[in-house]
């Protein structure tokens, strides 16, 4: 849900603490005090906007929400997502969503649509879902979802919620958010709170990997003691005629020591993670105090990519829609129309999952893998409330194929280093000559025409240049091998897609 923000752990200030305000109203106290990840958007604003008119947004927001690339509910009105992550390891320690729809909605429908339970929290009516994550239906109109789905610290984040009080002590860099969302008025907000997360002796060995970047010239002590006192990174969004992105980060001291290599060491960050936007790269950067900004004009490709980082979870819009009453179909349409949709919705992950490394200019394996996962969990979530059983396991398989992928690819590395780290590749040395040629007259006579000469390399310096040459080819090798398998990969998953198009369209004799 997070990841932007988590590719960004090197950078983020101390801001004063705000009250509530009136937008997102009932949304804000859910949030529990120790979350450090924060991501708001409104909807309405974001949709009725000139730009969104004119790029025709609200028509194909639809599409693009069945067909499963985006996971804002057509009819969301406003989205809070929050969460807590151990950056050190990368790894969720939990997760909530709270979405504010139009008209009432019901949860009861979850369970059928997605295979869960009902019960009863705090009152309130739940559904545990078998993909680890409870919905809860907090009022008529306002959905929350849960994970991990432990009942108890579910009972917990409601009761201790019901009751929070004002001068709760969030973090003042996550409130500092909500105020840009509440009283500024940005439509999307997405912040993280990385304060104490790294250590001075880290931040300078993660410095080491962009000494090229940063030049020979570099102050790495000013600057490691800069970094150290990073506090919070906060991605803004803004439409009016266009869409305006800006990306601050937030020093405890004068960001002027970053103003010439924030730019390109952010992008490099983003391209190293596969998380580029290419209208960055025309984005202006600016210092403000303690405050290194970047600010420019994001396109439709870009508002989409920003929109793509979110994994909004499914069930929170898919209450609208109501079970089928026994009886109702006695033709079987709905089933039919079910198993077309489910089969266009993966179909249409795949293509575009095809389509992105070239599309976003991904050049490496640890760019594209993490795409892979996140499309294997587009899939997990697709409702699946009268879909034909072999599409489920013929979707179920492509996420694994796409997992198998993701897998494939950040092995590449993984193995490559391991395989460098024991090559021992050794030279003795060698030396070679070059004869010229000389002619003399008499005893001890001078000569004439050019001397010959010999060079020689020690056996040190050979063993470096045939440990180089040797760990070039390594690369090269895995790189190969990793290539192949994703490959073969996709002729799999492209022979399931045309297998299971053959059956489907024998079964309910319709197109697929």
């Amino acid at each position: 849900m997070f990841r932007f923000a988590l590719l960004l752990m090197m950078f983020s200030a101390s801001v004063p603490a705000v009250v509530a305000q009136s937008a997102f109203s009932g949304m804000r106290y859910r949030v529990p005090t120790d979350a450090n990840m924060l991501v708001m958007i409104n909807a309405e604003k974001l949709f009725g906007s000139s730009v969104a008119d004119r790029e025709r947004w609200n028509e194909r927001r639809q599409a693009a929400y069945d067909a499963g690339l985006t996971a804002l509910p057509p009819d969301a009105k406003e989205v809070l997502l929050a969460g807590r992550n151990d950056h050190e390891f990368g790894e969720s320690i939990w997760e909530m969503a709270l979405v504010r729809l139009e008209g009432e909605r019901n949860v009861s429908t979850v369970a059928q649509r997605y295979g869960g339970t009902m019960d009863n929290l705090e009152g309130r009516t739940a559904v545990k879902l078998p993909n680890d994550r409870y919905v809860v239906q907090l009022s008529k109109d306002l959905l929350g979802t849960y994970t991990p789905a432990n009942r108890q610290d579910v009972s917990r984040w409601l009761r201790k919620t019901d009751t929070v009080s004002a001068d709760a002590e969030y973090s003042p860099y996550l409130v500092q958010a909500f105020k840009y969302a509440t009283e500024v008025g940005t439509p999307i907000i997405m912040a993280m709170d990385v304060k104490d997360t790294l250590s001075p002796a880290e931040i300078r060995n993660r410095l080491s990997n962009y000494a090229e970047l940063l030049g020979a010239d570099a102050k790495l002590d000013e600057l490691t003691e800069l970094l150290s006192g990073v506090q919070g990174i906060t991605l803004g969004v803004t439409v009016a005629g266009q869409s305006v992105g800006a990306i601050r980060v937030d020093f405890e001291g004068d960001a002027g020591l970053v103003s010439e290599i924030g730019k390109p060491l952010l992008i490099a960050i983003l391209q190293k993670q596969g998380a580029m936007i290419d209208d960055i790269h025309d984005w202006k950067p600016a210092v403000k105090g303690s405050t290194f900004l970047l600010q420019g004009n994001l396109s439709t490709d870009g508002a989409r990519r920003v929109m793509s980082v979110l994994e909004l979870p499914r069930e929170l819009s898919e209450a609208m829609h109501l079970a089928s009453s026994p009886g109702s179909d006695p033709e079987g349409s709905a089933k039919q129309i079910a198993a077309q949709q489910y089969y266009n919705s993966v179909t249409t992950l795949i293509e575009d999952l095809r389509e992105k490394p070239k599309r976003d200019h991904v050049k490496t394996f640890g760019q594209a893998a993490m795409w892979y996962d996140r499309y294997a969990r587009k899939i997990d979530n697709l409702p699946i409330l009268n879909v034909d059983e072999d599409l489920l396991n013929y979707g179920a398989n492509i996420a694994d194929l796409f997992r198998s992928a993701e897998m494939a690819m950040k092995g590449v590395g993984m193995r490559a280093s391991n395989r460098r780290a024991s090559n021992n590749a050794g030279s003795g040395g060698y030396y070679y000559s070059s004869g010229g040629y000389r002619v003399g007259y008499g005893y001890n006579s001078g000569g004439y025409g050019p001397q010959g000469y010999t060079a020689s390399v020690g056996a040190g310096q050979a063993s470096l240049r045939e440990k180089g040459r040797t760990d070039a080819i390594i690369t090269k090798q895995e790189r190969t091998a990793g290539a192949a398998t994703v490959q073969q990969i996709w002729q799999t998953i492209d022979q399931e897609t045309a297998g299971v198009r053959r059956a489907m369209t024998e079964k309910y004799d319709a197109e697929f």
